[in-house]
């Protein structure tokens, strides 16, 4: 069972000052997330923008990508690990 309705109850009986700074401090926090428009599955923002940016790379030809023999290559060495 979640703690969530609990926590939730203390927090409701907390003075709204204090209510405020821990709603403050929880966004600041979560801030660096992101939760995807299709699912809800949260995100590191940090990834994503690694992820376009490698995708950017990759539509303008800057990175080649790998071929199909090298990938098996890759996926045996980690697959072995």
């Amino acid at each position: 069972m979640s703690a969530y309705p609990e926590i939730l109850k203390e927090v409701q009986k907390m003075p709204i000052t204090e209510q405020f700074k821990l709603f403050n401090t929880l966004k600041n926090s979560l801030s660096k997330y992101i939760e995807t428009e299709d699912s809800e599955e949260i995100i590191l923002a940090e990834e994503i923008a690694e992820s376009e940016q490698a995708w950017r790379e990759y539509i303008t030809g800057k990175d080649k990508g790998i071929n199909s023999q090298d990938l098996k290559k890759k996926l045996l060495i980690a697959e072995n690990v």
